[in-house]
């Protein structure tokens, strides 16, 4: 009890220092680059400092998941300290071990890209998947492309249509080419099977989702 009080004192001083905001990603969804590896976008609106990174990282250090992410953000933006991906890397696998949702995501880039780590496609569908089961529509996107690609999975147009479409049911607006595309290497049969186990599945993580 006391050392939960403690972390929920550590984030409420931060909270009062700092805008709620401060950390949170300005997603546009994914973007693709030449090497055909998809990662976050994000930003920081403003530059913490010393006293506000203080009380973070103590949090952080008790355990708090949401502090833990937000030192791994600062470490991998650079924002606040120098940035050292490798560090980034650390907190977001302590945070996202705890089921913290968009560390999940961001490790799961951070292996993708080959930042902090090295490149493992396999390891980045874990985290892709584990985000993506809690209903993280860029991590749905993810695993849809790493299904279409047969990078760190089987490759399968029908797995990757059925993530694809989930990734759009969830509100992700650039997973509609990519899911039309998958349908298109489909057949008429598959694509029906695709379809009806996509809505099953968005399905099951609504009603995880409203469980939690």
């Amino acid at each position: 009890m006391k050392r939960f009080t403690l972390i929920t004192l550590l984030c409420s001083l931060a909270s009062v220092l700092i805008c709620a905001d401060i950390f949170a990603q300005d997603d546009k969804g994914v973007r693709q680059d030449s090497d055909n590896r998809w990662m976050s976008e994000g930003r920081h609106k403003r530059v913490p400092n010393a006293q506000q990174i203080d009380l973070y990282r103590r949090a952080a250090e008790l355990g708090d998941a949401s502090a833990q992410f937000k030192m791994a953000l600062m470490y991998d933006r650079g924002k606040g300290m120098p940035q050292d991906y490798v560090e980034a890397v650390r907190w977001y696998r302590k945070s996202a071990e705890q089921g913290f949702v968009e560390a999940q995501y961001n490790l799961g880039s951070m292996y993708d890209s080959g930042v902090g780590v090295p490149q493992e496609y396999a390891e980045a569908v874990i985290w892709y998947r584990k985000a993506a089961e809690q209903g993280h529509a860029n991590a749905q996107n993810n695993l849809g492309a790493k299904y279409g690609r047969g990078q760190g999975v089987p490759r399968s147009h029908a797995e990757a249509y059925v993530w694809f479409s989930i990734a759009v049911m969830s509100g992700n607006k650039s997973a509609i080419k990519n899911r039309d595309f998958a349908a298109s290497r489909l057949s008429s049969e598959d694509l029906s099977a695709a379809q009806q186990r996509a809505a099953n599945m968005y399905e099951e993580i609504q009603q995880r989702k409203a469980g939690e």
